[in-house]
């Protein structure tokens, strides 16, 4: 009995001794690509944050226009509150009339528009931010602008 034992604790020291090298190099073979795949993860991650700050910066500025819609620069100020950690932000804001129906625009409301329908105030804030990945990827380019605009109709 002491015997068999022995005999498989050796057989399997022998076996997993062998095994050691071929463990390493499976290693160095899969380990460059588990680290490509986990820094695209990270880029990935980065972009989309980004993507989600840009939109939610156009929201909060046409939010505050909503109940200020002359205020322009009110608007671009808080857009850039609302993304504080993004200091490549670029928001620009408008406002003007349009008829109920989303025709018949006329920035900064100078003259009221022809409508058969009721004349509105609209404002718009756009926003745009400058993504630079951490790797270069074929056929994205070096970096690429990320835009949102948000358009929300305005009180008097």
């Amino acid at each position: 009995m002491m015997r068999k034992g022995v005999f498989m604790t050796r057989f399997l020291r022998s076996l997993y001794a062998k095994q050691q090298g071929s463990t390493v190099l499976e290693i160095a073979l899969v380990l460059p690509v588990l680290l490509l795949l986990l820094v695209g993860a990270v880029d990935f991650g980065r972009a989309y944050y980004l993507a989600l700050e840009v939109s939610s910066a156009a929201q909060a500025g046409a939010g505050y226009g909503a109940q200020n819609a002359t205020d322009t620069a009110g608007m671009v100020s808080a857009a850039k509150r609302d993304a504080a950690d993004i200091t490549v932000l670029a928001p620009v804001a408008t406002y003007g009339c349009e008829c109920s129906d989303g025709t018949s625009q006329v920035a900064g409301c100078g003259s009221a528009p022809s409508c058969a329908y009721n004349v509105v105030n609209y404002v718009q804030v756009n926003t745009s931010a400058v993504y630079t990945p951490i790797l270069p990827y074929p056929g994205i380019g070096s970096s690429f602008t990320l835009r949102a605009v948000a358009r929300m109709r305005a009180a008097h």
